[in-house]
C-alpha cells in the first residue's frame, strides 16, 4: 500500500510536469472554447433518450439478459426515440463505425492470445532460465537498469510486458527466487507505468488515438520520456526505501550470499580429501561384496576409493578424509523364477546430502554366488561414471570440494522435512550447511515454522518450504525443550565453484 501511494505521487508529479511542458510548447496555438450559435433548424433530442446508456446495464444486471442482446435493445431504443425515420441508416452507420473502432483491439487481443499461449510452453520457459541464473539480477544497480532504464521494453508486448512476453519472464524470475516476491511485484508496478500510458498495443491507447485522431506513435513518442522517468524513480525508491515501504531490505541476499561459503567453514572438505571416495555397505553379505567390487573398480583412475564404515551426516566436512561418500545396499525379493537381487549405489557429499542413487537388479538362482552382486555393482559404477560425464561441473565440485554444487543453483539451506511413523515432522540437515550452522540437527522434531504449527500448512506444503531458499524460523525440540532456530544467509555457489 505504501509503495502504491508513493507510485501514485510520482505519477502525479510527472503528469504535472508533462502538462506544464505541453502547455508551454502549444502556447501559440491554444485557444479557449466558445459557445457555438444555436441552429434554429436543428431538432432537439427528447430527454428520454438520455436513459439509453442505462438500459443495457439494467437488462444485464437486473434481468440477466445476454450482454449482446442488452446492447442491441438499447441501440434500437436510442434510434427510435431520436430519429425513427432514419433508424436503418443510423444503425448501419453505427455498426460500421463500431467495427472501425474495435477491429484493431480485436486483432490485438488475438495476437496477444497467441503470444501468451506460446509463452506457457515448457521450451520457452526453459530457454529463459539461463538468463536469470547467477547473482547479477540480485544487484540493486541491475534492478534499476532493468526495470527502470530499460522499462521501454514493455512496448509492443515486449520482454518486460506482464501482458505479453514478460508474463513468462516474470514467472521464471519468481520461481527461481531471483528476487523476493514483493520486490518483483514492485518491479512489475514500475514497468506497468510505461505500458499503461505509452504502449501502442494497449487497447485503451488504441481507442484514445482513434477517438482523438492523434497517431498512436505520436502519443508514445510524447509520453515515453516522462513515464520512463517514473519507472526509474520508482525502482530507485525500492532500492533506497525498501525497509520503510515493505518492512524488509530489498537486496540483503545479494550482499550476503556471495560470502555464505566463507562463513561455513565446515561446508567443503579439506584439500587432502580431494578425489577420495568413501565406500560403505549396509552390512548385508551381498552389500559387502558389492562394496568391495565398487572400491576395486574406483581405485586406480582419477579417484581413490577407501573402504570404511561411517555416517557422513554426524559431523561437518572440515576434518573428513573423503570428499564423497558412496553407500552400497542390497535387497532380495523371492520370485517364482528365482531371487531378484537389487544392488543400489547411493552417492552423498561429504556432509551426507544425497546427490544421486542408482539401482540395478537381476533374477538369480537361489543361493547363487557373489559374482552376481559384483556384476550388478559394476553396472552401478558405470552409471556413476556416466553421471560424472553428463554433469561435469557438479561432479567435479563433488569430488574436489565435497559438495555437488554449481553456479546458477537456487539458494539453498540444505535441509529437508520428513514425516515419521510416530506422526512427527522431523528435519534432515546436511552437516556443515547453512541450516547446520544455524543449529539444526538431523532427526530433531519440528514444532513450528515461522510461528505456525507445521500441520497448519499441511504436510506437503510444509515440506516444500525447506526448498524455497527463504530464511524461515523453526521451532524444534532439542533435549526435550523447544528451541527457536533462525536461518540466516543461504548458500549460493559462486563463479569459483564452476572453474
Amino acid at each position: 500500500m505504501r509503495y502504491a501511494i508513493l507510485l501514485a505521487l510520482i505519477d502525479a508529479a510527472f503528469l504535472v510536469a508533462y502538462a506544464v511542458v505541453s502547455f508551454y510548447r502549444a502556447r501559440g496555438y491554444a485557444t479557449w472554447a466558445v459557445r457555438a450559435p444555436e441552429d434554429s433548424n436543428s431538432q432537439r433530442v427528447p430527454a428520454v433518450a438520455l436513459v439509453t446508456p442505462v438500459i443495457p446495464l439494467l437488462l444485464f444486471y437486473a434481468f440477466h439478459l445476454d450482454a449482446a442482446v442488452a446492447f442491441l435493445v438499447a441501440a434500437l431504443f436510442g434510434v427510435l426515440v431520436t430519429r425513427p425515420a432514419l433508424a436503418v441508416q443510423r444503425l448501419v452507420a453505427a455498426a460500421i463505425r463500431g467495427v472501425e473502432d474495435v477491429a484493431p483491439a480485436v486483432l490485438l487481443f488475438m495476437g496477444i492470445g497467441m503470444l501468451l499461449v506460446a509463452t506457457t510452453q515448457p521450451q520457452f520457459v526453459a530457454a529463459l532460465r539461463p538468463l536469470v541464473a547467477g547473482d547479477w539480477l540480485r544487484s540493486p544497480v541491475a534492478y534499476v537498469l532493468l526495470f527502470g532504464v530499460a522499462s521501454p521494453l514493455v512496448l509492443y508486448r515486449g520482454p518486460l510486458n506482464p501482458f505479453g512476453v514478460g508474463i513468462a519472464i516474470f514467472t521464471v524470475l519468481l520461481t527461481a527466487d531471483v528476487l523476493p516476491p514483493v520486490i518483483l511485484v514492485a518491479a512489475v508496478m514500475a514497468v506497468v507505468q510505461v505500458q499503461n500510458v505509452c504502449d501502442p498495443t494497449n487497447t485503451a491507447n488504441v481507442w484514445v488515438a482513434n477517438f482523438t485522431g492523434v497517431p498512436i506513435q505520436t502519443i508514445t513518442r510524447r509520453t515515453l520520456p516522462y513515464q520512463t522517468a517514473v519507472a526509474i524513480v520508482a525502482t530507485l525508491a525500492v532500492v533506497v526505501g525498501a525497509p520503510a515501504l515493505f518492512g524488509r531490505p530489498a537486496f540483503t541476499s545479494f550482499y550476503h550470499m556471495a560470502a555464505a561459503a566463507e562463513t561455513l567453514p565446515g561446508f567443503y572438505a579439506p584439500p587432502a580429501s580431494r578425489d577420495r571416495i568413501a565406500v560403505d555397505d549396509d552390512g548385508t553379505p551381498f552389500g559387502r561384496v558389492g562394496a568391495d567390487a565398487v572400491a576395486a573398480e574406483l581405485t586406480g583412475g582419477a579417484w581413490t576409493a577407501m573402504r570404511i564404515h561411517d555416517d557422513p551426516n554426524l559431523s561437518d566436512c572440515s576434518v573428513k578424509r573423503y570428499a564423497a561418500y558412496l553407500r552400497v545396499v542390497s535387497s532380495i525379493f523371492t520370485l517364482t523364477s528365482g531371487d531378484d537381487l537389487d544392488i543400489g549405489l547411493r552417492l552423498e557429499d561429504c556432509g551426507g546430502w544425497i546427490v544421486e542413487e542408482w539401482h540395478d537388479h537381476a533374477v538369480i538362482a537361489p543361493h547363487a554366488s557373489a559374482g552376481a552382486a559384483s556384476a550388478l555393482a559394476s553396472q552401478g559404477v558405470a552409471r556413476l561414471r556416466a553421471w560424472a560425464l553428463s554433469d561435469p561441473v557438479r561432479s567435479r565440485n563433488l569430488f574436489a570440494l565435497g559438495a555437488a554444487v554449481r553456479p546458477g543453483d537456487r539458494p539453498a539451506y540444505f535441509y529437508s522435512f520428513f514425516r515419521t511413523s510416530d506422526g512427527n515432522m522431523r528435519v534432515y540437515v546436511r552437516a556443515g550447511g547453512p541450516a547446520y550452522a544455524a543449529g539444526l540437527r538431523s532427526g530433531e522434531v519440528v514444532e513450528k515454522i515461522d510461528g505456525q504449527a507445521w500441520w497448519f500448512y499441511g504436510t506437503y506444503p510444509a515440506q516444500e518450504l525447506a526448498y524455497d531458499g527463504k530464511p524461515h524460523t523453526l521451532e524444534v525440540l532439542q533435549g526435550g525443550r523447544a528451541v527457536d532456530i533462525a536461518l540466516r544467509a543461504p548458500f549460493t555457489a559462486t563463479a569459483s565453484d564452476g572453474e
